[in-house]
């Protein structure tokens, strides 16, 4: 017990001001006292320590400090369980979230180990599902739409797999003890045809008179159970259906409100531009001579192109999404012109092509889209962020990747203090030649935009090795 009022003490000691730079201080401790205990299954023993602490227990080293009105529902059917998880999942509800799975104790019984090693068993069954309950908790308050989650998402149902002895044997319907194996479950999108499915490879039926059921207050006489009736409970991970977490990291359950022009860290209101000096570094810039009053006779000094101007020529609203279209305009002997389109959610900006923009409006289709594709941009951005396909963090050379400090850019246009240094080209060159095979690296300053970009040039280019794009004037548009 000491131990534990000591790991509790050292959370509020071991605290660190840097979100960016923190881990668990509890994960040493813990492994001490429980060596069995993966990091996950601490985290999850640590969760519930702190909650008995507050909230009270029946059981456990403080007893019950509050006997409070709350009652976990028996869970008596697949359905039921089903609907508490996502009730649990949605509403933030620890209590409930662990209800859902088999307790230690009853573990032990159908197995016949040791109290011990069941408990340790369960926390790391449960820590293994942290995954899926942490997608739901990075959000804040003032991020989330009308009527909380629960009114993004709703349970369709649980569907049961193979029904088969503890044993492994497979058993009738109406025979006692059994486990499930390959279940799902359903979630749906509100409004839509939407749907995941969380793979849940165990869910126990067990007796209703076990220890996870038998926590009920004294005085509640109706909702006692007899020998004979069964609850449902998960006795393994649940996994990520890929497509939620593809669909809660680019932020489409957070309210459409984020991204209007003002709020959006990516300034894309309609009018709103940026105007960029191109040179070589190695020959300096001439600061008395400006591209824009170049006569339309005279040929460029040394670049194909001395200037470029990315202007927001449309933004087209579909839900919690939005088709920016943007006009790259190059001053070369071609006047080049580039059409981008980009589409935003309140977490991701990824390139649209013409597959993309004809299937706007097919949530389904388009977060296959997203899953396959390198967002440009990724929010919030954090310094040592590194981001591959489907915007998740990758290890070794990711398509892109920023810089673990911040940067401080001078230019013509102002200096902005606390940039990001991105580094990767993946889908900016599709369309832009100018761009193309190039090694890229970005400065942006969020509710600004690029103020620099560093193009690294391939041999076969028609200008320098290396050329810089620096900003000299920009106007933002709500």
């Amino acid at each position: 017990m000491a131990g534990w009022l000591w790991a509790l003490m050292g959370l509020q000691i071991g605290c660190s001001d840097d979100k960016e730079e923190s881990t668990p201080p509890l994960q040493p401790l813990i492994y001490t006292e429980y060596p069995e205990l993966t990091p996950r299954g601490a985290v999850v023993r640590e969760r519930r320590l702190q909650r008995q602490l507050v909230e009270g227990s029946s059981e456990g080293p403080w007893g019950r400090l509050d006997d409070g009105d709350e009652q976990l529902p028996p869970l008596h059917d697949p359905q039921a369980l089903g609907a508490a998880l996502t009730e649990a999942l949605l509403t933030r509800h620890h209590a409930l979230w662990e209800h859902a799975f088999i307790s230690g104790d009853d573990y032990a019984e159908l197995v016949d180990v040791g109290p011990s090693s069941a408990r340790e068993f369960v926390d790391n069954q449960i820590g293994k599902s942290l995954p899926l309950w942490e997608l739901f908790s990075h959000i804040h308050a003032s991020e989330m739409p009308a009527g909380g989650l629960s009114e993004q998402f709703k349970f369709v149902e649980l569907q049961l797999g193979s029904r088969h002895e503890l044993d492994g044997v497979s058993t009738r319907e109406d025979s006692g003890i059994a486990q499930y194996i390959d279940n799902q479950l359903i979630l749906q999108i509100a409004d839509s045809d939407v749907t995941f499915e969380l793979a849940i490879e165990r869910v126990f039926q067990i007796h209703a008179t076990s220890h996870s059921d038998t926590e009920q207050p004294d005085d509640i006489e109706s909702s006692r159970l007899t020998e004979d009736e069964f609850v449902y409970k998960i006795g393994s991970a649940i996994q990520v259906d890929s497509r939620l977490r593809t669909f809660l990291d680019a932020g489409l359950h957070l309210k459409p409100q984020l991204l209007r022009a003002q709020e959006y860290p990516f300034p894309m209101g309609v009018g709103s531009f940026w105007r960029y000096r191109r040179y070589d570094p190695e020959e300096g810039v001439d600061e008395d001579y400006d591209p824009l009053e170049r006569r339309l006779d005279e040929e460029s000094r040394d670049l194909a192109a001395e200037e470029v101007i990315v202007e927001v020529r449309e933004v087209l609203r579909y839900g919690a999404i939005r088709l920016v279209e943007l006009l790259r305009a190059y001053d070369d002997r071609r006047y080049t012109r580039v059409r981008q389109w980009w589409l935003l959610t309140p977490r991701r900006i990824y390139d649209c092509d013409p597959s993309c923009r004809e299937h706007i409006e097919d949530k389904n289709w388009l977060l296959d889209y997203f899953q396959r594709q390198v967002p440009i941009m990724v929010f919030p951005l954090r310094r040592g962020l590194m981001w591959g396909e489907g915007g998740r963090s990758v290890d070794g050379e990711p398509p892109f990747a920023v810089h673990s400090q911040w940067r401080e850019v001078k230019t013509s246009a102002g200096t902005f203090a606390r940039t990001y240094r991105i580094e990767g080209n993946e889908a900016l060159g599709r369309s832009d030649r100018y761009v193309g095979e190039a090694g890229l690296v970005r400065y942006f300053a969020p509710d600004r935009g690029v103020v620099r970009r560093r193009l690294e040039a391939s041999e076969h280019s028609e200008e320098g090795i290396e050329i810089i794009e620096e900003l000299v004037e920009y106007r933002l548009m709500d």
